[in-house]
This record gives structure tokens, C-alpha cells and sequence, in this order.
């Protein structure tokens, strides 16, 4: 990992060298990155407990910001989730693409769930989720929305790239057509090259930077294999927002700040390459308020 973390610096000095003078940091003075969020997955087990209370303890960390995450709003009705932003103080500035569910989801059992869920979250159902998803991206204030992911088996061959670049267009299309903007949330199965293509490169090279944004996820682009700095050198303007996630030495997740990524430079070229909106997460955490909390006092203290 240290290896990865000198990559990074190195190519970070390529960014700075080749951006254009307005959006590069000009001054030498340490920053502070002002506004940050919390992706809610991180705190998942306690919103199905306490949905009101979970976000009255992320606000009272000293979280501005939240992004909610591929369960939506656990089936709570926007006006309600409103609500409690406005009683928090939080903003949702991004918005999040959901699966449109059956009535009875969430009296189900855990594993019919994610089989339902995994199912309604398909290709198939891509374009009718993204339309269901537009009037409450409207009523928050949202320009983007963005989807959580396409999973790894619609990754399959170039035949399922090309679907599935084509049904970004598209989704790009209706978002437009609302005053809003497509996004897509990257893993690491899209940069696993497929007869030399690389999906990610592929489904952002093919879209309309008008139309389609993406969220660059900073532990899984370095999970499979991609350089943080030079994803950003090549695709100025295509992130306009970003998962702040940690890496340990064995590949497993880790609170911001304790793994190997190196956020100042990470948070300071993703800045000079017009990344707008950043937002913790840690994928199954074992003390979930705590990642949370000792994610949030390192941002709170970090310079770049």
C-alpha cells in the first residue's frame, strides 16, 4: 500500500502541472475541507432501528451533510425525511437511485429481501427506477442522482458494457430532460479490463458530461488496481462527487484516516478536478457511530 500511496503523490504532480489554472488549489496555505457528508449505509443497522434518532446522532457528530444510500429512505415518505433534515440541519445534496420495491418488502425475510431487492435493482428495471426516483430528488433540491451500482454479473462481456453504456445514456436523457443529472457510483469490478476495455473508462468516455456524472469511490478504485490521481488527470469535470473510504494493508475496509489513502492529496486533486460534494463511508462497520465519529474527527482536523 505504500507503493500505491507514492503513485499517487507522484501522479498528483502530473494533475497539478496539466490542469487548467482556475480549477488548481493556487494557494500554499493549508485548507480545510469546509462541508462533508456521511453516506448512510455506514450506520444502516441502526436507521432500520432508530430512522429518526440515527439522524439526529449523525448531526450531533457535527455532520452537515448526509447521502442516503441504495435502501432509499426504508420506506419512509420524503415529506417525513424532509422533515427531519430540516429538524437536524442536514442537507442530502445528492441524491441516490433506489429500486422501486413491493409493497410488502419490508415485511420479508433478510434473504428474500436482498433477493428482491438485488432483482428490482437490474438492467431491466434501470430506466423505471430512475424515473421513480426524479420527483424526490426535485423536492430535496438535488441535481444529481446517482446509482449505487450495476453489479459484477452484468459485467460480463463487451456486449454487457455496451447495454449497459447505452442505458446510461438514456438514463441521462430522462434525468436531463428534469433539470437534473445521471450519476454512476463506481466499484472495482468496472475497472477489471474486458479484452483490454475497461468498463469504467468505457461508460465514462461514452456518456455526455452534461447529462452523466460520476462518483468516484476512492477504496475501490484502489481496490482494483486504479490510480486515484490519474483517473482524475484524465476525466477533469466527470466526478462531481466522491465516496471518502479507507484502505487497510490486507484490502479491507477502514475508518478515514486509519488505512493507507492519502486523503490531502486525494480531497486536494479531487477539488482541482471539480469534485463539488464528499461524503464518509465504511461498508459494514463493526461499531457503526464509532467508524462514523473517528471518520468525521479526522476530516474535521485534516489540512491539504
Amino acid at each position: 500500500m505504500a507503493t500505491t500511496r507514492r503513485r499517487f503523490v507522484h501522479a498528483l504532480g502530473a494533475l497539478t502541472a496539466t490542469a487548467p489554472l482556475s480549477a488548481c488549489v493556487t494557494s500554499s496555505a493549508p485548507r480545510q475541507l469546509e462541508r462533508f457528508g456521511l453516506q448512510l449505509s455506514t450506520v444502516t443497522p441502526l436507521l432500520l432501528a432508530d430512522f429518526p434518532g440515527t439522524l439526529r446522532a449523525v448531526a450531533g457528530i457535527g455532520y452537515q451533510q448526509v447521502e442516503f444510500s441504495a435502501m432509499g429512505f426504508l420506506g419512509r415518505d420524503v415529506g417525513e425525511v424532509l422533515a427531519l433534515l430540516d429538524e437536524t440541519g442536514l442537507q442530502a445534496p445528492v441524491g441516490r437511485i433506489t429500486p422501486v420495491l413491493p409493497p410488502d418488502f419490508f415485511t420479508l425475510d433478510r434473504s428474500a429481501q436482498m433477493r428482491v431487492f438485488r432483482d428490482r435493482s437490474g438492467p431491466a428495471y434501470l430506466l423505471d427506477n430512475v424515473r421513480a426516483g426524479i420527483a424526490a430528488a426535485k423536492r430535496l433540491g438535488q441535481r444529481d442522482l446517482v446509482l449505487p451500482a450495476l453489479m459484477p454479473d452484468q459485467f460480463a462481456s463487451l456486449a454487457d458494457v455496451e447495454r449497459n453504456v447505452a442505458l446510461i445514456r438514456q438514463a441521462g436523457e430522462i434525468c436531463a430532460a428534469e433539470g437534473l443529472r445521471f450519476g454512476y457510483h463506481n466499484h472495482d469490478w468496472e475497472l477489471k479490463p474486458i479484452d483490454g476495455v475497461v468498463p469504467w473508462e468505457r461508460m465514462i468516455e461514452g456518456t455526455d458530461p452534461a447529462q452523466v456524472t460520476f462518483q468516484l469511490d476512492a477504496y475501490w478504485v484502489v481496490k482494483g488496481g486504479g490510480d486515484l490521481a490519474s483517473y482524475l488527470q484524465r476525466y477533469p469535470g466527470r466526478f462531481s462527487s466522491c465516496h471518502l473510504k479507507d484502505i487497510d494493508d490486507a484490502g479491507d475496509f477502514a475508518d478515514v484516516g486509519d488505512g493507507n489513502i492519502d486523503f490531502p492529496a486525494f480531497v486536494r486533486a479531487a477539488i482541482a478536478a471539480g469534485a463539488q460534494h464528499f461524503f464518509v463511508e465504511r461498508d459494514r462497520p463493526p461499531e457503526p457511530m464509532q467508524s462514523a465519529q473517528r471518520s468525521y474527527a479526522y476530516l474535521s482536523r485534516m489540512t491539504f
